[in-house]
Order: structure tokens, then C-alpha cells, then sequence
């Protein structure tokens, strides 16, 4: 169960290159989702384990 935020994260890095790769997204715009999505993933994370 400890290696799914891994996996999670790992999925979110990659979509966020391709995405990147795909729609030419400026950096800040980025960095502002990748934040949002390791506050998501650390959220889900914290219920999993409770």
C-alpha cells in the first residue's frame, strides 16, 4: 500500500509531460498543477492510510 503514492505520482509526472509535450503549456502553469496534485495525491495518501 506504501507504493501507490509512488504510482500515483509517477502517472501525474508523466500525463503533466505529455500534456506539455501536447498543448505547449507555459512552465508556471506547470508548476501551479504540480503543486495542486501533490496536495491531491498527499490528501488521498493520508485517507488511504487511515
Amino acid at each position: 500500500m506504501n507504493q501507490l503514492p509512488l504510482c500515483v505520482g509517477i502517472v501525474c509526472v508523466t500525463t503533466i509531460i505529455i500534456t506539455m509535450i501536447i498543448c505547449k503549456v507555459s512552465l508556471e502553469t506547470i508548476f501551479s498543477l504540480i503543486i495542486g496534485l501533490i496536495i491531491i495525491a498527499f490528501a488521498v495518501a493520508n485517507l488511504i492510510d487511515l
